[in-house]
């Protein structure tokens, strides 16, 4: 788990590099260009999913299942595993445990600090992925010490892959952009706005 360590402490530094590095769609570039115009600084997504949580089905009736640290065993499955491993490789900015911390680590001196919670995932595989994630993403005000909005948004995509082997685009990462991109034109500005005074 050091690996994870590394993210935690570069924190909002690598979030931002990973949505910038991974440019899976528009929306990736249009979520940049808001995150900066809003002046947020993004520190990642933690998965608050418990192992062996089902994920879905695809057409040959193999199972998707969410297995945090796979190890050697889990490799030879029949089920499709997904680890935090899979998001990473997905470019999703992966912070380790369950919850964020919007105080511990190393931050850019932006006010605002975005932060996202998977708690949910479905994947369906038909020819292509469908993907649905929920994320409870969350806005901390750094002068205040408080959150200033938190909200569970679901997002859709579609895709002829999900990411796990780094594959560009992929229907994970785009499930979760457009997961922030809805929670951002519902709530970002007008947190901000309404913190600022």
């Amino acid at each position: 788990m050091i690996r994870h360590g590394v993210c935690l402490q570069a924190g909002t530094a690598l979030g931002a590099m990973l949505l910038l590095a991974f440019p899976t769609s528009s929306d990736a570039q249009n979520i940049n260009q808001k995150l900066n115009t809003l002046r947020l600084s993004i520190i990642g997504v933690t998965i608050d999913m418990r192992d062996g949580q089902s994920l879905g089905r695809s057409q040959d009736g193999s199972l998707f299942r969410w297995d945090e640290e796979i190890t050697p065993g889990d490799r030879v499955s029949s089920d499709k595993l997904l680890g935090i491993e899979h998001f990473e490789f997905a470019g999703l900015p992966v912070v380790p445990g369950t919850n964020v911390s919007f105080t511990d680590g190393i931050f850019g001196p932006e006010r605002f600090r975005l932060a996202g919670r998977l708690t949910s995932l479905s994947i369906d595989f038909r020819g292509r992925y469908e993907v649905r994630a929920h994320l409870n993403w969350s806005i901390y005000d750094t002068e205040t010490s408080e959150i200033i909005v938190e909200r569970e948004v679901k997002g859709l995509a579609k895709g002829a892959t999900i990411g796990s082997r780094g594959e560009q685009p992929n229907a994970l990462m785009d499930s979760v952009i457009e997961s922030l991109e809805e929670f951002l034109d519902e709530a970002g500005e007008k947190a901000i706005k309404a913190a600022r005074g």
